[in-house]
């Protein structure tokens, strides 16, 4: 399976929090990956959106997870940031005309 980068992005902020205590800023999470930090931006605002990560504004705030790293389930994030509904078409309720 091939992620796209909105998916890939997302899954590096998360295991960047998960590793670093505290607040991060999106700009210290870019300059580690060598990502755009514009691009980043919107993908933390969806996964803040999506209540993976928590945004504290200010001096002192940035980015941090929501929950414990052990509790992401990795499968979910993929599925919430991936922008392909049903990865198969037998998984979809409203369209299954598989016959598996």
């Amino acid at each position: 399976m091939r992620l796209s980068l909105h998916a890939d992005y997302a899954l590096r902020t998360l295991m960047y929090l998960a590793v670093h205590d505290g607040h991060r800023s999106i700009g210290e999470i870019a300059g580690a990956y060598g990502i755009s930090k514009n691009h980043l931006m919107k993908v933390a605002q969806r996964l803040v959106a999506e209540g993976f990560i928590e945004a504290v504004r200010g001096r002192t705030g940035g980015l941090r997870l929501a929950q414990a790293a052990d509790q992401v389930n990795v499968g979910r994030v993929v599925r919430t940031m991936e922008e392909t509904g049903s990865f198969v078409e037998c998984f979809d309720p409203s369209t299954n005309t598989c016959v598996i």
